[in-house]
């Protein structure tokens, strides 16, 4: 199945979801890897992380044709553009892929399949807070979008420093009524903290964050 959703928001930011139905063989065959990306390719034994793999830089290749889209990675493992200035990331699970890329501010990006034993480890990763805000008895979609959006946050700070539980704070919310679904976060950086963004959209039995910094790259 092709690109079934690009995602436009804020400004001169895209996000490309896709429902991986194809065979690695006719995903491959949609990309011009290099050497490089095809040795990483190559390494992967599971098909379903190749088509996982695959589908992401199709989501790239469209949402970014004619930029360059080849993936290299830093030394914490997050992916970037070569000879390009948008900043990416990039996200996979089961069935679906995605990639978010912006030229104006930092982005990050989670998709997870929900599963009901998220509720046995809440308090791993939300605040006593956190808890408070989101009751005794949240519904399984409420907490994944809490995961998803410390995952997302994360991906958007790129360093491995940050503690879910403490460093990475949701405000609180409405879920019930939030009908723009979306949200605001802080990062606790050390001595200083940044102000985030996120959006929310639940697909069938998937959750999917894309996060925002407040603030325009470089400022």
């Amino acid at each position: 199945m092709p690109l079934i959703k690009t995602l436009y928001k804020p400004d001169q930011t895209v996000t490309g979801i896709w429902h991986i139905t194809e065979s690695s063989d006719l995903l491959l065959s949609q990309l011009d890897l290099s050497k490089e990306e095809l040795k990483q390719y190559l390494r992967f034994s599971h098909d379903l992380r190749k088509r996982q793999w695959l589908a992401y830089r199709c989501i790239l290749k469209q949402i970014l044709f004619p930029d360059s889209n080849e993936l290299a990675y830093d030394e914490f493992g997050k992916p970037r553009l070569i000879h390009s200035p948008f900043a990416i990331s990039v996200t996979h699970a089961g069935d679906y892929a995605a990639a978010i890329c912006s030229k104006k501010i930092t982005v990050g990006i989670d998709i997870e399949k929900m599963r009901d034993r998220i509720e046995r480890v809440k308090d791993r990763f939300l605040s006593p807070q956190e808890l408070e805000q989101i009751g005794p008895h949240p519904s399984l979609e409420l907490l994944y979008i809490y995961w998803c959006a410390k995952e997302s946050l994360y991906k958007l700070n790129g360093k491995p420093d940050l503690d879910f539980k403490n460093d990475i704070r949701i405000n609180a919310f409405g879920y019930l009524c939030n009908v723009s679904h979306t949200c605001t976060a802080t990062l606790a950086l050390g001595n200083t903290s940044l102000g985030c963004s996120f959006y929310y959209q639940l697909m069938d039995d998937y959750m999917m964050v894309v996060a925002y910094s407040n603030s325009e790259m470089g400022k």
